[in-house]
């Protein structure tokens, strides 16, 4: 036991200096031969409590994120164990400049994170409902005419994020009537929304996104032009005579069905009375219509030049 001692004791300070020395060596060694070294790293940004009900942009999809490690620890680094994370969490809507955090392998050290702020965008999802606007396209066939198009809604809700929904200022949709139809039809119709300047807006959806219409066909309408034949109700005074009658228009065209056309000559006027006048008289008065004639200007003038006997 003594000797052990001895042994020990003998020249404890040279040992003591050995081993200091030989520790300074060692460390040395170590940093020469693996020393500490830089790496950078591209991750995606990771979002963690994103806020429901809201379409969240942000102006940086991935940072760079520089570390510093031992050469061998970094030798076996790789991007898949370094993260970056923001938290959404209680974030209300509107533009929010967040600080990047980041999550690294034990041994390495953070040397910076570049951008170390990325700004995120919280937009709401709304809806809007607005009435739909249907445009015609297309011509119908010889002998007929689009009477009407109804759709089988009105009305129409747009869904998407606010800062969009508010730029879309109507939605339409487009009517290709077919020139070989032959009667009334339903069409399916796309509805479209669009700005003030009638561009599509993107990013929004509009429900329902198709709707049906029904085009009302009715037969083209034939035309004549006719005389105007005033009708004359009861005499002047006495000693007085009824010496011309004027009639402005004098001729009038009308639109209807060939078969309700053929059967009119003249259009007479409503009944004119004229009982008891004296001197020139003016009247206006509506033209008598046949069922199924049209006229464009149902009123006319009618002069009464009268003439002492």
């Amino acid at each position: 036991m003594n000797s052990l001692k001895e042994f020990f004791l003998h020249n404890l300070t040279a040992k003591i200096v050995a081993l200091l020395a030989a520790c300074v060596l060692w460390i040395f060694v170590m940093n020469d031969q693996n020393p500490a070294t830089e790496s950078t790293f591209s991750v995606p940004v990771t979002v963690l409590n994103p806020p429901n009900e809201a379409r969240v942009t942000q102006n940086a999809e991935s940072v760079r994120v520089k570390l510093r490690a031992p050469r061998s620890i970094l030798a076996e680094a790789s991007a898949n164990e370094v993260h970056a994370f923001v938290d959404l969490g209680g974030l209300e809507p509107g533009i929010h400049p967040l600080h990047v955090q980041a999550v690294i392998p034990q041994g390495m050290e953070i040397v910076s994170v570049t951008p170390d702020t990325v700004t995120f965008t919280i937009d709401p999802i709304i809806q809007k409902r607005m009435p739909l606007r249907l445009i015609r396209t297309g011509a119908p066939p010889a002998g007929l005419t689009v009477a009407s198009i109804e759709p089988d809604t009105r009305m129409v809700t747009i869904i998407g994020p606010q800062s969009i929904v508010k730029t879309v200022t109507e939605t339409v949709g487009t009517v290709q009537v077919p020139n070989m139809a032959t009667g009334d039809l339903d069409i399916d119709v796309t509805l479209l929304p669009v700005d003030e300047d009638g561009e599509s807006v993107e990013d929004v959806r509009v429900v329902p996104k198709v709707i049906s219409a029904h085009v009302n066909f009715a037969r083209s309408l034939s035309r004549k032009v006719v005389d105007v034949k005033p009708t004359i109700e009861g005499a002047v005074a006495s000693g007085y005579t009824l010496s011309d009658i004027r009639v402005e228009p004098s001729r009038v065209e009308l639109a209807g069905t060939s078969a309700a056309l053929d059967a009119v000559t003249t259009l007479s006027t409503e009944p004119i009375p004229v009982v008891g006048l004296t001197e020139q008289t003016e009247r206006t008065v509506a033209l008598v219509l046949p069922e199924g004639v049209t006229v464009t200007n149902k009123m006319v003038t009618v002069r009464l030049l009268i003439k002492k006997q």
